[in-house]
């Protein structure tokens, strides 16, 4: 953790995980895991035609990569300078931390309703802001957007209970699969439809189904458009920033241009300019604006407008 980055201390829920039997307990209460009650009501079809086996298998690579991931960030400190022959995945996850400034805060995080369930988060991390990110690594072959949207949604309910100072900004899902890797944002789901499942599980209502009013490629593009916009302003910024600050420089030190290895600098002094005003031309002369018109052809879009 750089100096820069807030300190976040995350409450510990009075949960006890046993890891040999994946059992989670309240005192003497035993409670369910999300992913195979919550998770199954919702979509319990995603892995019918999938064989035990291949899930086994998936599963227990999975294991792995959450271990090793763990390890780099709580013991290696996130630094490839110090870890021993990163795997091609290891190197994917720094590659994500760096491009999304993540720092590590927790693994296994636990989070429970109090009551029913409980499930442990695979990581936690924060920017140089302190802003929470909640991670789940996926090495499935398929990524089911809703499903990894629900499961993360559910979590960031129960997180920002326990820790009521903190707000999660992002839930995002790192996909890992033969060599590929992705950093997928992902959307919330509303607090109360988390509720309407729950009841819905916990009646046995047989006659629930879980809605998804948004094709899942849909939403997730959306966030990752979203991450990528701000990403991009942030950098506009920046870049302005950096601008100003060579332009004072040359300013400063009258010169008018500076080459580089990097590139060519040119110092252009305040002016005056005469543009043409087509509003007034087309109020004024609405005979000649519509003589100078020229018809052109477009490519189909789409006009966003982010809230």
């Amino acid at each position: 953790m750089t100096a820069e980055t807030k300190k976040i201390t995350l409450n510990v829920p009075r949960v006890t995980f046993i890891e040999e039997s994946h059992q989670y307990f309240i005192g003497k209460k035993e409670l369910k895991g999300v992913t195979g009650t919550l998770i199954k009501k919702a979509f319990p079809d995603t892995y019918n035609n999938i064989p035990e086996s291949v899930l086994m298998k998936a599963a227990e690579r999975g294991g792995l990569i959450h271990n090793t991931f763990e390890t780099f960030c709580s013991i290696f400190d996130a630094d490839l300078k110090q870890y021993p022959n990163p795997t091609e995945e290891l190197l994917a996850f720094h590659s994500m931390l760096v491009a999304y400034d993540l720092h590590y805060v927790a693994s296994e995080y636990l989070v429970t309703d109090g009551e029913n369930f409980a499930s442990a988060i695979d990581g936690v991390f924060s920017d140089s802001e302190g802003n929470i990110y909640l991670v789940d690594y996926k090495t499935t072959a398929t990524l089911h957007y809703d499903n990894v949207s629900l499961q993360l949604s559910i979590y960031a309910k129960w997180f920002e209970e326990q820790n009521p100072d903190l707000k999660v900004k992002e839930i995002v899902c790192m996909w890992f699969k033969n060599g590929q890797s992705k950093f997928q944002p992902l959307p919330r789901v509303a607090g109360w439809q988390i509720d309407d499942l729950i009841n819905a599980y916990l009646a046995d209502d047989a006659e629930y189904q879980y809605k998804v009013e948004i094709p899942e490629q849909f939403s997730a593009l959306e966030q990752e458009y979203r991450l990528v916009s701000a990403r991009m302003d942030a950098l506009k910024i920046k870049q302005d920033d950096l601008k100003e600050q060579m332009m004072k420089m040359m300013e400063a030190n009258k010169q008018k241009s500076i080459k580089t290895n990097i590139g060519s600098y040119s110092y252009v002094a305040a002016s005056t300019k005469k543009t043409f005003d087509t509003k007034l031309f087309k109020d004024t002369e609405p005979d000649h604006y519509e003589h100078y018109l020229k018809e052109t052809t477009t490519k189909p879009s789409i006009r966003i407008k982010l809230n």
